[in-house]
């Protein structure tokens, strides 16, 4: 009997899951998936906003990139103390390349991301043994999923987070079978971006601790288990660093990007009378776990096949994934952080993708990996709309074609539109919801992070040639800071005032050249 014979079996891997440089894929197949796509992801992204509807999270998203892109001021505020650090830094990438000029930056970096990601779950299931055209359809269908749609139509930052997670779930397979150190280090690395990509993500890395120690090979747990896991979290490490060292240096904080009830990071701490799943089934720890893991069941059909037909390993992969999205699902509830469950059911794709890949041994037959799913995507929408929050309300409302804007954003909108042939406005950009998205452009603003307008709100004069404020005893303008700085403004703007605009919450004053305005 020869020695082959007598070698231990192993498994059938697919080769771009464990080993390096895999040849069986062609390099056409990403820029062929990508061409194909991302048409169709932006068409689906895109269709929510045909009739004008504009979330809350795009507009903010959309008047930061402007923002930053227009005034050294903004830009030096915004990025001092950016959270999350990713979205920001592509919007801004996005709102300078030419001809972007008048279209939603967010939208369009989300629509790419996603693009990017979808492909690379093409390429994984191909290796996997699935034919091109089943694996395309899947992959489209996964990039299609109710929760993760909304992320990118809506402004979320989870499209970032889930390129840099799908490069964490291939890297956390091959950890787990060849344990490698450049394989902790990708894992690693991914787990930084991710952090910094979606406050959604900061939670699954924090209930990711324990099960990268559980990931580990045990021959890396026996030689030093405290060791391998500082390989693997050093990346993290110096990131969190980083961004603590910035906020002190920009906001005199390491925590100023967590300042203010509004912050990325508190999520919907705010505003939980908005949310049936905080008031819900998130309220307890026990309800929160239980109907999570239903959630994940429904919008993830893929994910019990993987563990079916999957290899040992895969299984202990795939089981580990489903609960670290659990873990951090059932925290993020019980911070109050999660508003709509979705945030973080948006994370399941690459998972899925990983479960249909591993399935090399027994590959789906025909069309039954796009029917399963297409079936996870049925679920998904169904059960969106019994676990999500006002937000994702109207954007259900919007894909059906009967989302009409609420009325704060159509007034900040039409203000936007009267301010677009306007230059030398006072304003604080940063607070006024869809004005610039309205507007299109930040040139020709004065804002408040501008030294100029700086000095004038001490000293009570405006030498602007305009001035757009909210009441300041209005819940909107208790954070207009030109507003409460000169709050006799709002109803008197002094000799040779004249009002220009009083429509939506809004007014605007065309000032005096070389008046005295601060409402006396």
């Amino acid at each position: 009997m020869n020695a082959a014979a007598l070698a231990p079996s192993r498994p059938a891997v697919p080769p771009n899951l464990d080993q390096r440089g895999a040849r069986s894929v062609p390099r056409r197949l990403f820029p062929l998936s990508l061409a194909v796509l991302l048409p169709l992801i932006g068409c689906v992204a895109s269709w929510s906003m045909q009739g004008g509807w504009l979330g809350p999270a795009m507009a903010d998203r959309w008047t930061r990139a402007l923002l930053a892109t227009a005034d050294v001021g903004a830009f030096r505020d915004l990025t001092g103390t950016a959270y999350p650090v990713l979205p920001l830094g592509f919007d801004m990438i996005m709102a300078l390349v030419p001809g972007s000029a008048g279209l939603p930056a967010p939208l369009l970096v989300n629509v790419l991301i996603l693009s990017v990601a979808a492909s690379l779950w093409v390429r994984m299931l191909v290796a996997g043994g699935h034919r091109f055209v089943p694996a395309l359809i899947t992959a489209g269908l996964l990039s299609c999923a109710p929760s993760l749609s909304l992320m990118v139509a809506g402004g979320g930052a989870a499209p970032v987070g889930v390129l840099a997670f799908t490069i964490a779930v291939s890297s956390a397979l091959r950890l787990a079978r060849r344990g490698e150190v450049n394989d902790m280090i990708a894992l690693g690395v991914s787990l930084a971006l991710l952090a910094l990509a979606d406050a959604a993500g900061a939670y699954l890395v924090l209930a990711s601790v324990p099960f990268i120690a559980l990931l580990l090979p045990a021959r890396m747990v026996a030689t030093s288990a405290s060791g391998s896991l500082l390989v693997v979290m050093f990346p993290l490490i110096f990131a969190a660093l980083a961004l603590f060292y910035a906020n002190w240096v920009f906001g005199g904080s390491p925590l100023a990007f967590a300042a203010g009830v509004d912050a990325a990071i508190h999520g919907s701490a705010a505003r939980i009378g908005d949310s049936s799943w905080l008031l819900g089934p998130g309220r307890g720890m026990g309800t929160a776990l239980l109907a999570g893991a239903l959630l994940i069941l429904a919008n993830a059909p893929l994910l019990p096949v993987g563990l079916w037909a999957g290899d040992r390993g895969a299984r202990r992969v795939l089981l580990l994934l489903t609960g670290l999205i659990l873990t951090a699902l059932v925290l993020a509830s019980a911070t109050w952080f999660l508003g709509d469950p979705g945030r973080l059911l948006a994370y399941l794709p690459p998972v899925c993708a990983l479960a249909a890949a591993v399935t090399v041994r027994h590959r789906l037959r025909g069309g039954l990996l796009p029917l399963l799913a297409l079936l996870g995507l049925a679920a998904g929408w169904w059960m969106q709309g019994q676990a999500g929050d006002t937000d994702t309300a109207a954007w259900r409302q919007a894909m059906l074609g009967a989302g009409p804007l609420d009325a704060a954003t159509q007034g900040e909108l039409a203000l936007g539109r009267f301010l677009r042939d306007l230059d030398d406005v006072a304003i604080d950009g940063l607070t006024a919801g869809a004005v610039l998205p309205g507007r299109g452009r930040a040139a020709g603003l004065v804002l408040p992070s501008n030294d100029r307008l700086k000095a004038d709100l001490i000293v009570g004069h405006l030498r602007t040639s305009y001035v757009a404020l909210r009441d300041p005893v209005s819940a909107a303008g208790a954070r207009d800071r030109i507003a409460q700085a000169l709050p006799d403004l709002w109803q008197d703007a002094g000799r040779g005032a004249v009002l220009v605009y009083d429509r939506g919450g809004w007014r605007v004053w065309r000032l005096p050249a070389g008046g005295r305005n601060g409402g006396e």
